[in-house]
């Protein structure tokens, strides 16, 4: 069936008032645009555009070694900043524009203005940081008072006098610093790691159990923002108490969790999450260079050579990340396991929701992911009729009829639904108004919507 604007207005109204807990970080995002202005503030790296960065980045030259580096290999990048660097930036540094931030911040604002009722908890709840809601009064915040957990409106949160803030720079096809030309549109992000972000939240790790029986599901993310500041000795004691976290949140009820994946170059940090905190999710979600990251954690055979965003799309690609996922599923023992590329969205999945219903989240989540490239932002549900106005991408709707093949079944209208493997084509903007927060918009929009229609297909069938 074709997504149209009836198909649209079904799901928005499926989502009303559907309950999701969000959580861990939210931050403001300081936009800048790379041009000679940047410039003339960064100091020249040595070898620009050659050398991988410096992790964690503490001068402006390691930060003009991180951009053109971005800008070369054509791939959107994430290092954090020391906390003297950072406050160095914020002290020097004008962004040409600021915005909500870290992906507990962009997912609360898409589902609100979708039209669910998120419960959300981010640690520097500070004024500035709740400007940046679009819908605060569509958001609830939740408190423990004598073990009781009750949720405020999120004005009412506790407030922060710090702000975590992200320094996004953003450059296009072209567009060049210290003599190096990007090589695709995409980003390159800077961020501050406060020792706020340490994954313990009170009395909420105790009682997490009773918003587990209030929602559908959490959209859990942030666990990358852990840094050696925040432990005594390693990653795996903070880890493991965020797993278990994770549990008594499920003990409540039923809730699916989704855990997003973003990028760390901390090799102990990746490999303590792919250990303790991944396997708990029912499903993952990443976009090609995180899925390359976990590849590689992982330490599985299941390609030859990784499929890269640094060369022009090829069809072929999807083999190769159809491979990756089942192998990562398997390992990892969970029920799905979510990829949003650039031109289409595949998930590899057992045991988990009808693939029905995933296919229908992967529809909807293409029309966000076009509404919020070309227009910046989503702020309401009529927004979306930008997205619709797009066409799925013909080169997704090969890549999955190749991959049809490969797996024996049949793509139908460019798209794939088994009782494991689903795909469905991405709607493609040219010239995005913006790239930072795509992949969080697709994973939300998806696994809200995804939780919905299995209900709406169990009833069917019954």
């Amino acid at each position: 069936m074709a997504y149209d604007r009836s198909r649209l207005e079904s799901d928005l109204r499926a989502l009303e008032g559907v309950p999701v807990f969000v959580a861990y970080n939210a931050n403001v995002d300081a936009v800048v645009r790379v041009d000679a202005e940047l410039e003339s503030a960064l100091d020249r790296p040595a070898a620009p555009g050659e050398r991988a960065p410096p992790s964690p980045l503490t001068s402006k030259r390691d930060l003009a070694a991180a951009i053109t580096h971005a800008m070369a290999t054509g791939r959107g990048d994430e290092i954090a900043l020391t906390d003297e660097f950072a406050a160095a930036l914020e002290s020097d540094l004008e962004p040409d524009a600021q915005q909500m931030g870290g992906q507990t911040g962009i997912i609360t604002n898409l589902v609100s203005a979708l039209g669910a009722a998120p419960i959300a908890y981010t640690y520097l709840l500070s004024d500035r940081q709740l400007s940046m809601f679009d819908h605060p009064e569509a958001v609830r915040y939740p408190v423990v008072e004598n073990g009781q957990v009750t949720f405020v409106p999120l004005r009412e949160a506790p407030a922060a006098d710090r702000t975590k803030i992200n320094w996004v720079f953003e450059f296009g096809s072209g567009d060049e610093l210290f003599g190096v030309p990007a090589a695709e549109d995409t980003r390159f992000i800077a961020a501050s790691r406060p020792a706020e972000f340490d994954l313990t939240t009170g009395a909420l790790d105790v009682h997490v159990d009773q918003i587990g029986e209030v929602v559908e599901g959490a959209l859990l993310a942030g666990y990358h923002n852990l840094t050696p500041d925040h432990v005594d000795d390693g990653y795996a004691e903070r880890l493991r108490h965020a797993r278990d976290v994770i549990r008594r949140f499920r003990s409540g009820g039923d809730p699916k969790v989704h855990i997003e994946c973003a990028v760390t170059h901390d090799e102990d940090l990746r490999e303590a999450i792919y250990e303790l905190i991944l396997p708990e999710a029912n499903v993952l979600g990443a976009d090609p260079h995180e899925l390359a990251f976990l590849h590689d954690d992982a330490e599985i055979e299941a390609v030859d050579d990784e499929p890269t965003d640094d060369t022009p799309f090829e069809v072929d690609e999807i083999l190769t990340h159809y491979r990756m996922l089942s192998a990562l599923r398997e390992d990892l023992g969970i029920e799905c396991i979510r990829l949003h590329a650039m031109e289409y969205h595949l998930a590899v999945i057992d045991s988990y929701l009808p693939p029905e219903a995933v296919l229908r989240g992967m529809k909807f989540a293409a029309v966000n992911a076009a509404t919020k490239a070309a227009r910046g932002d989503i702020t309401a549900p009529d927004d979306l009729e930008t997205g619709v106005a797009y066409d799925p991408s013909t080169g997704g709707q090969e890549a999955i009829e190749h991959l049809a093949d490969y797996v024996d079944e049949t793509a139908e209208d460019g798209t794939l639904c088994t009782p494991t493997v689903v795909a469905c084509p991405n709607r493609v903007v040219e010239q995005p108004a913006g790239t930072v927060g795509i992949g969080d918009v697709v994973s939300s929009s998806s696994f809200a919507l995804e939780l919905v229609a299995a209900e709406d297909h169990r009833g069917e069938k019954s």
